[in-house]
């Protein structure tokens, strides 16, 4: 029968023990070999009748004392290789801690990569809601921006208007200057020609007195020259006086053309008495 190596050594090892602690029981002495051999050659020439039997018997005795002399040779090599099989054994298992040791670290390491990657995971989830909060806190800046843009345009539009306002308004006081001073001029004339008190016309328009070298004599006029130079006169102070109410264009306008037709008048009464 053919024995793997495993069952060999377990075999071995039993046959050692064996031999180690009850071998004196069945391997015989030299002298007790002596004694029955001299007893065979006695018995061979005594007894040459003796059946088959004991020759069989002494040649068994012959086999076994073999037998049994060459498992104690063996057993000291088998000894040898056990002792190289528990060596390699303890290498085996110390090579197996060591692998276990390593299974762990990876283990470890594993669970460390594990726990690492989740926890990239969450900073990444983490930094894609950070960029949609950061694009959309840009888009309401960029809103923002247009919107201040729109303002700032419309800002710039009404103070255009206000400096076109301005102007106008500057144009406007030098026309009413203008009137104002023509007023005082003509409130003068009328005074010399009319030789009225006109005084109560005059309070409201802060005027300087204003002479002039060629005032036309009233005499020379006649009476219906002199009614619609009254005429005139008044409807050109209550056009000023509209005009510095309202200061508007039409009321400017207003004064300009009663101004004109009282101006005709007085220049027309001047002619005709030069």
């Amino acid at each position: 029968m053919v024995m793997h190596p495993p069952y060999k050594c377990f075999f071995l090892l039993i046959q050692t023990y064996v031999l180690v602690l009850g071998g004196s029981h069945y391997i015989p002495t030299q002298s007790a070999i002596d004694s029955k051999s001299r007893n065979v050659a006695q018995s061979i020439s005594a007894t040459k009748t003796r059946d088959h039997g004991a020759n069989e018997q002494g040649q068994n005795d012959a086999d076994s004392f073999s037998m049994f002399s060459g498992r104690a040779f063996t057993s000291e090599k088998d000894i040898e290789e056990l002792a190289t099989l528990k060596e390699q054994i303890g290498d085996l298992q110390l090579k197996l801690r060591e692998k276990d040791e390593l299974l762990k670290s990876a283990e470890n390491l594993r669970d460390q990569m594990n726990a690492a990657n989740a926890k990239l995971d969450e900073m990444k989830h983490q930094v894609s809601e950070k960029d949609g909060s950061l694009k959309y806190t840009q888009q309401q800046l960029s809103d923002a921006k247009i919107k201040l843009a729109d303002k700032q345009a419309a800002l710039e539009k009404i103070h255009w208007e206000m400096m076109t306002s301005n102007k106008k308004v500057e144009k406007l006081q030098e026309e009413l200057d203008s009137v104002q001073t023509d007023i005082s001029t003509f409130t003068l004339l009328l005074e010399g020609l009319a030789k009225t008190d006109t005084a109560k016309y005059t309070d409201d328009y802060d005027t300087k007195p204003y002479i002039f070298s060629h005032v036309p004599d009233i005499d020379d006029m006649d009476e219906m020259e002199c009614q619609k130079i009254e005429e005139a006169r008044k409807a050109y102070i209550v056009a000023v006086a509209v005009c510095n109410e309202k200061q508007d264009e039409e009321s400017v306008a207003a004064a300009a053309n009663a101004r004109l037709h009282l101006q005709s008048l007085l220049f027309k009464s001047k002619n005709f008495n030069l």
